[in-house]
């Protein structure tokens, strides 16, 4: 009866791989070609069933093609780069370099040991110098074209790991590597201005239509999040000037301005520079600065689950009534879309009805017949001289009112 000896077979074939060049790309250029790419491992450790559940899909997938006459490039890098790296090293006491490279031959061995059939001549490794110098190419070029540009924004920081983290790296409020509490911070951050190419993007979305599927066309679609609106500025009262000691006006952007006459709040993000500057001067009562510094300190991800806000010492002005609006903070407001302010409309929008719930703050129906706020579209009310008219219509006056009076712009 024949047994099969993983240790004999496997190594005699895996030797047989490795002599013969196997798994390099053929110079044959008559076959046709197929790429296969997995995602490259941080070489963090060894090894884990992760690894091996990613790197058995897409090596079956190599070997299929080749079986069926394709000339493949399968090949293997290492996403090497980074803080985890010099948290690692910290932690074990190596020098990241070392330990980084270790965990590379180490995985490098095991990939080996599990016969995937990873080209072997173009490896790769991110913190490699001759990898590296290219990436500082590249961003020099974009810089130098103003494709680069550097601004503020609020981060979640792990004062252990001494690290920025993603939204997807904090769990209830704590670092995944860590536990540590997660504090939000303030910092200077490059930004690659990808708004350059949005409407190539968008473009390159519909011609994609019918090969890729829906739902990823639509989620590449909402991450650009294009929104076409007017962009305009609420002037602030007399006191809320003196207390900033500016005259600066409350710039918000709105997808609807035919909902403008059903504004009655404006809502700050917690990092708004408004709120800062109230902040630091000590102008607000301490259990307000209590409560904005707590929402400051909250991630997105927390922030998204409940409505929270504080009332703030400021009036805006309606652009067409003049009649004064209250300011809140709001912690669903978001810091990095449009100015990082928007004007409350509860009548018609359902976060906005909530918030508008929660702070006692009044309440104007706009939709005729809308009996709970949707954001649909409809026949306008309580709108002044745009009573009756459809939302469509209102919102090419308004937006045309704005323009030609200089109180906003399309953007």
């Amino acid at each position: 009866m024949q047994t099969y000896n993983p240790k004999e077979i496997e190594e005699k074939w895996q030797q047989v791989w490795a002599q013969t060049n196997a798994f390099e790309p053929s110079q044959d250029f008559s076959k046709p070609k197929k790429y296969i790419l997995s995602m490259l491992p941080y070489p963090s450790g060894e090894v884990h069933m992760g690894h091996v559940r990613n790197y058995a899909i897409g090596d079956a997938l190599a070997r299929y093609a080749r079986q069926m006459g394709f000339n493949v490039l399968h090949p293997m890098g290492f996403d090497a780069f980074g803080m985890p790296a010099e948290n690692a090293a910290i932690k074990h006491g190596v020098h990241p370099k070392k330990w980084t490279y270790e965990n590379m031959a180490k995985m490098r061995q095991e990939f080996e040991a599990l016969g995937f059939s990873f080209c072997q001549e173009r490896e790769f490794a991110t913190c490699a110098p001759d990898y590296t110098k290219i990436e500082q190419q590249f961003f020099i070029e974009m810089y130098q074209k103003g494709l680069v540009y550097q601004k503020k924004a609020w981060l979640n920081w792990c004062p252990h790991d001494k690290t920025i983290l993603a939204n997807e790296q904090v769990i209830d409020g704590r670092c995944w590597r860590c536990d540590c509490l997660v504090e939000q911070k303030e910092m200077p951050q490059y930004y690659l201005k990808i708004t350059a190419y949005v409407e190539e993007l968008l473009a390159g979305l519909k011609a994609l239509e019918g090969h890729w599927p829906n739902q990823v066309l639509r989620m590449q679609e909402n991450w650009m999040g294009k929104s076409s609106g007017m962009a305009f500025s609420f002037s602030l009262d007399e006191k809320s000037q003196e207390l900033l000691g500016h005259s600066q006006g409350l710039e918000v952007f709105t997808t609807r301005i035919d909902t403008l006459y059903g504004v009655t709040f404006i809502a700050l993000a917690p990092g708004h520079p408004f709120v800062q500057t109230l902040l630091d001067k000590g102008v607000l009562d301490p259990m307000a600065t209590k409560e904005i510094i707590a929402i400051q300190n909250t991630n997105m991800r927390t922030r998204a689950l409940e409505k929270r806000g504080v009332a703030l010492p400021l009036k805006a002005i309606h652009p067409l009534t003049k009649e004064p609006i209250p300011v809140f903070v709001a912690n669903f407001v978001l810091e990095n879309y449009g100015s990082g302010a928007l004007m409350g409309v509860p009548g018609c929008d359902p976060r906005d009805y909530e918030f508008a719930k929660l702070l006692n703050i009044s309440i104007i129906p706009l939709i005729v017949g809308q009996e709970v706020p949707c954001n649909e579209e409809g026949i306008l009310q309580n709108s002044h001289d745009y009573n009756g008219l459809s939302t469509t219509e209102a919102k090419e006056q308004l937006s045309m009112l704005f323009e030609e009076q200089g109180l906003g712009q399309k953007v």
